[in-house]
């Protein structure tokens, strides 16, 4: 996901180099954002307080990477006085149907990799290849929208992508920028600076 806006960025820099413009967080100071909560989830699973296959987890197990990351990412732009509206994918378009399969196969691969890492006590490769089995389920964004909610933001409903949501939501005047990329920087919204 991250490494697609990556790309994204380069194909705008080298073919529409006017269509980006570089700001400082504080520009965007009492304005609203469109937040591809997906992609933001995703990060914090394969991120947030992870030890090689080991997740940030709390007294009964359960994963709670997402909702660390989700808290203290949106501090950050509340503190900065940004206000997120953090978008949620619909249903997939038909077209997103061969991808997704894709993607369903290479997180087997990864999975079939990662026990071989596993078994042979291979720490560099158990967490590469655990962040490569890592899937956004319908329970992270349950639990993501719940706490969203409960900071009293705004929460979106994509009908289907939400990266097109979001820009339609730009487009539309509610939002003004679509950070699809500059939610990448670590340093800016990690916790522990």
């Amino acid at each position: 996901m991250g490494g697609k806006a990556l790309g994204l960025t380069k194909l705008l820099a080298d073919n529409a180099p006017n269509a980006m413009k570089e700001q400082k967080l504080e520009s965007y100071f009492d304005r609203r954002i469109a937040v591809d909560a997906s992609m933001s989830i995703y990060q914090f699973l394969v991120v947030v307080g992870r030890k090689g296959t080991q997740m940030l987890t709390n007294e009964a197990g359960e994963v709670t990477s997402h909702l660390q990351g989700m808290f203290y990412r949106t501090i950050r732009l509340l503190e900065a006085g940004i206000k997120p509206a953090y978008v949620f994918d619909g249903k997939p378009p038909d077209l997103k149907k061969q991808e997704l399969a894709k993607r369903f196969l290479k997180r087997a691969a990864a999975s079939e990799e990662l026990a071989v890492a596993i078994a042979s006590q291979n720490k560099e490769d158990m967490e590469k290849l655990s962040k490569r089995t890592m899937k956004v389920t319908q329970h992270h964004n349950e639990d993501c929208k719940k706490l969203l909610k409960l900071m009293d933001l705004p929460v979106v409903e994509a009908p289907s992508e939400a990266e097109a949501q979001c820009a339609a939501l730009c487009k539309a005047g509610k939002a003004c920028i679509f950070p699809f990329d500059c939610l990448q920087n670590r340093s800016l919204f990690s916790h522990d600076n």
